[in-house]
């Protein structure tokens, strides 16, 4: 059985993927700022294991949305619990209802086709940066003592749930952990290595 400890985002796989939809590490990536020649190996690996945590992240988003559907009293958890959260964060002053709905609505603007292609793109911007607040938000809401023990309590349930319907469950959700801790160290390295070029210079080296 995998112990959960202290909560943190990479720890609870499942709740995780319950509140971002399978997305789980998308927001980490390093998308910003264009790889350099030099670091060109580093930003290689760094998009390879980004790849492989989204391949593990669905596979895990399908058993456990197999498992909340085989198991009532868990979909009926989990919606006290993103309730809770959404509570949580219109005490702090978001709107999460409203944000999710201008979400919706620039996807469907997206997917009507009559944007240009630079159109298309502000949009695009205007999702992401509206994801983005949405899961800070979340994040936040989700240091709460309170919710934690809700999160606590749903994961270890949850996560033995997985496991039952799918024994394999375990296994990549311990995989998903040690390719979560691989990338981040990656993203850490390229961090500094793009941060020792641009202060040597163009001519260092």
């Amino acid at each position: 059985m995998l112990k959960f400890g202290t909560i943190s985002s990479r720890a609870l796989i499942g709740i995780a993927l319950v509140l971002s939809g399978g997305a789980a590490v998308s927001q980490q990536a390093p998308q910003q700022s264009a790889p350099s020649p030099h670091g060109g190996g580093l930003m290689q690996q760094v998009q390879q294991k980004q790849a492989e945590l989204q391949r593990l992240n669905q596979q895990l988003a399908q058993i456990q949305q197999a498992t909340i559907e085989a198991n009532p009293e868990l979909a009926d958890q989990r919606d006290e619990l993103l309730a809770s959260v959404d509570e949580k964060m219109v005490e702090a002053g978001h709107d999460p209802d409203s944000s999710r709905e201008k979400i919706g609505d620039l996807q469907e603007q997206l997917q009507g086709g009559e944007l240009s292609s630079e159109e298309s793109q502000t949009v695009t911007q205007e999702i992401r940066q509206e994801q983005t607040q949405l899961q800070q938000a979340q994040r936040q809401a989700m240091q709460d003592e309170s919710i934690q023990t809700e999160i606590q309590s749903l994961n270890e349930e949850l996560v033995e749930a997985m496991t039952e319907q799918n024994p394999q469950a375990e296994q990549l959700i311990a995989q998903l952990q040690a390719v979560q801790q691989e990338y981040q160290a990656l993203m850490q390295r390229a961090m500094q290595q793009q941060g020792a070029m641009q202060q040597q210079g163009p001519g260092g080296g």
